[in-house]
């Protein structure tokens, strides 16, 4: 894992309270594109909506650990790392 300055956790700690407030039982989380997720889903016939959340590249991977871990949410089989997004789905 990258090591971060003082600035990027306070911004990486508020996406996570923002995820947090989100999150309802069942959900999964990953790091995908806005556009490639949607076309994704409708490739795949979910009808699922996803919740986004933005996000730097280089802290997504980051945040998607962390609830993976620490939290034990799933990750989406569509996440990637270095993405733009986060969703729960």
């Amino acid at each position: 894992m990258p090591t971060f300055s003082q600035n990027q956790i306070e911004e990486i700690n508020a996406i996570i309270k923002e995820i947090e407030a989100a999150i309802k039982p069942k959900m999964e989380i990953g790091a995908k594109d806005k556009i490639v997720l949607t076309g994704l889903l409708q490739a795949n016939k979910i009808k699922k909506v996803p919740k986004m959340f933005k996000c730097k590249r280089e802290y997504s991977d980051a945040i998607v650990s962390y609830f993976v871990k620490e939290k034990g949410l799933p990750r989406n089989r569509f996440s990637s790392n270095l993405q733009t997004s986060i969703f729960l789905i």
